[in-house]
């Protein structure tokens, strides 16, 4: 029940399905026979509000998503559906107003105590589901040489920073500077990138299947990845573990790893940054660490179980 194409809702869709061979469905002006692409291997069909009401239970539905534009069904769903609240930014009064009548599902402890601190609304706290995708046989022999950002270019993934520590690493000898992929907000390019040199080092968007991910990650070192959240963090994003799943060492922002507990600890299992500067130290060193590599697998164990789905 949202329109963005890309991003962790897309990805969570994809993952749980996959794993738990669910589904999917959007809520379309009418119910149509065939089904589209949702991408990462999964297909969806469109069918009104009226037939999914009519065809399914309410312990069978799981709201995965939701954005403003289908606000107006909620009222529609009977008590006691599921929902999945990702981060604080979806709680909207719209929202707000039918949790108490549904199931929750937060996907971050941060999340999770956020909702019962601020609105006094119990959920009950999920591992992000991670599907296992098949890697190619000569996976392992590739030389893992490259810096690679692939969240979106947006305010909360903080590309500014990583543009900054580029600009410092540019001219640094046998340094790689990141590799800047993902969906771009238009407004934040605008307002924080349009005078800088981002488009020296943006790349695009990728394909939303797992053969685009792995051709990124496959030759990644590092995985940059600046998020940080009001009232959110501590815990995973799909681009977290899409990059331990193929064997890149994570550099995390400061902000979202020391706010809230969670799996991540620096020097253990990932680097943590808190500005530029230190961001390029990081990555202007050759220095291969594959005890932060294997630290890092230990986490995937509980999200590819998905145990409570």
């Amino acid at each position: 029940m949202a329109k963005p194409v890309y991003g962790g809702w897309v990805s969570f869709t994809a993952h749980l399905s996959l794993l738990k061979d669910y589904p999917v469905f959007k809520i379309g002006n009418r119910t149509e026979s065939k089904t589209r692409e949702f991408g990462y291997d999964v297909m969806y069909q469109n069918l009104s509000i009226d037939d999914i009401l009519k065809q399914f239970s309410p312990k069978d539905i799981m709201i995965t998503c939701i954005d403003k534009n289908y606000y107006k069904y909620l009222d529609k769903f009977p008590d006691n559906i599921t929902i999945v609240i990702h981060d604080p930014t979806e709680l909207k009064d719209p929202v707000i107003e039918h949790l108490p009548r549904f199931k929750i599902i937060t996907i971050r402890k941060s999340v999770k105590k956020y909702l019962k601190d601020k609105y006094n609304i119990n959920s009950k706290f999920l591992v992000h589901p991670f599907y296992p995708f098949e890697k190619p046989s000569k996976y392992s022999t590739v030389a893992k040489n490259r810096n690679i950002s692939i969240s979106r270019v947006d305010f909360d993934k903080n590309t500014d920073i990583i543009v900054e520590a580029n600009d410092k690493l540019a001219n640094i000898p046998g340094s790689n500077t990141v590799e800047i992929y993902g969906a771009l907000n238009d407004l934040y390019v605008y307002h924080k990138l349009n005078n800088t040199n981002f488009k020296k080092y943006y790349k695009g968007r990728f394909g939303k299947t797992f053969k685009d991910l792995i051709e990124l990650l496959s030759s990644g070192k590092h995985m940059v990845d600046l998020s940080s959240i009001k009232n959110d963090g501590g815990g995973t994003q799909y681009t977290f573990l899409e990059a331990i799943y193929m064997d890149n060492i994570l550099v995390l922002n400061k902000k979202w790893v020391d706010n809230n507990p969670g799996p991540f600890i620096h020097n253990i299992n990932c680097i943590v940054v808190s500005d530029s500067d230190e961001l390029a130290r990081v990555l202007k060193s050759n220095k291969k660490n594959n005890k932060l590599i294997i630290n890092a697998r230990k986490i995937l164990t509980p999200h590819i179980e998905a145990k409570g789905y």
